[in-house]
């Protein structure tokens, strides 16, 4: 039975103790062996192949198995996808063994069926005592002098989740992941990922509708944290709270309202308002964020749902802590990157648009 290695993301987190854990496995070169999308966005579902009915049969009786040997942990939701799986469970008392363990039993005797349904031509039977213990390198090695692949990748992705809302919004991300996937298919070009992408000499990742840059009327959202009187701060009140917050933000949503974009990287609550009002209302809006864009990164479902309607674009800086120093205080911190953000969403909104961007090769 071939084993797969685990690295755990997370080297702070004890992954035999309780908690609720998303898991996401992705096939190995992505290859779509266990299912296809029926491209219905009325009734989305995947049309699982063989391999992936089997899929979903070994993760429940994973449960059966790990209950049976005194462990209790629990499915709260799977969901097989053509060239992934995402599961979601719960530990519900402290293990013997790490989650890791137990993927990685899941993963094997998934691959052992694939192995099955999928035989390779091999001259001599796979050495899995060597695979278990190897490196993945050694691994990956081992596979193409015998001209092989596993079913899985290597390792696997885990979301740790610390409340009830937050369980509550990835149960509901994993369910509505064929129609996730179907949005994404049928309109290419509202989903668009590049890990390079050139505007005004800064180099993004980005994901979503480019051509919301060609807009010619683009609006910068920016707030302070503090009103501000007679050029200070003052840090009795919140600026959120005033009558000019109030008036900018009518001003900012009938702009967007008429045609314009609006820029930000919803950092102070101001600014998180009006990001949160364009999800709300499906208004444009380009939204910078210091979270990596990697490749697989996909948004939460409202702005998956922004993404649909063509109306949003996430913009990721790569070097941030490297663009210079604010008021003294080291590029790297959150302050210097912060105001940043801030200075590469004026410069989209005032870049013009014959040079709006590029894809920059790599």
């Amino acid at each position: 039975m071939l084993c797969s290695a685990h690295r755990p993301h997370k080297t702070w987190q004890n992954y035999k103790g309780r908690g609720v854990y998303h898991i996401t496995i992705v096939t190995h070169k992505r290859k779509r062996v266990l299912g296809v999308l029926n491209n219905d966005i009325h009734n989305p579902a995947v049309v699982s192949t063989n391999l992936g009915r089997f899929t979903e049969e070994a993760w429940l009786n994973t449960f059966k198995i790990q209950k049976e040997q005194g462990r209790h942990i629990r499915s709260l939701a799977y969901q097989v996808m053509p060239d992934h799986f995402h599961g979601v469970l719960q530990v519900e008392e402290e293990l013997d063994v790490n989650i890791g363990r137990i993927i990685r039993d899941f993963k094997a005797v998934c691959t052992k069926e694939y192995r099955i349904l999928y035989p390779p031509i091999l001259a001599d039977e796979i050495d899995n005592e060597y695979l278990a213990r190897s490196s993945r390198k050694q691994r990956e090695e081992y596979y193409a002098a015998h001209g092989i692949e596993p079913l899985f990748d290597d390792n696997y992705d885990d979301t740790i989740c610390y409340r009830k809302g937050q369980l509550e919004n990835i149960i509901q991300y994993v369910q509505d992941n064929p129609r996730r996937a179907i949005m994404r298919a049928l309109y290419p070009d509202l989903f668009q990922r590049r890990q390079h992408l050139v505007i005004d000499g800064q180099d993004f990742a980005a994901y979503g509708n480019l051509f919301l840059l060609r807009r010619p009327w683009k609006e910068q959202v920016f707030c302070h944290r503090w009103q501000m009187k007679d050029g200070r701060r003052d840090y009795n009140t919140r600026y959120e709270y005033t009558e000019e917050f109030k008036k900018q933000r009518e001003e900012w949503l009938q702009a967007a309202k008429d045609g314009a974009v609006l820029v930000t990287p919803g950092i102070s609550k101001g600014e998180q308002q009006l990001v949160k009002d364009c999800i709300e209302q499906a208004l444009p809006l380009i939204h910078l964020q210091k979270e990596p864009i990697r490749q697989g990164w996909n948004p939460e479902q409202r702005r998956h749902h922004l993404c649909e309607m063509g109306q949003l674009l996430i913009l990721s800086p790569w070097d941030l802590a490297e663009m210079g120093d604010v008021e003294g205080i080291p590029s790297d911190t959150d302050y210097s990157q912060f105001h940043n953000m801030n200075t590469l969403a004026e410069r989209i909104c005032t870049n013009p648009i014959r040079q709006s961007w590029r894809i920059k090769n790599i």
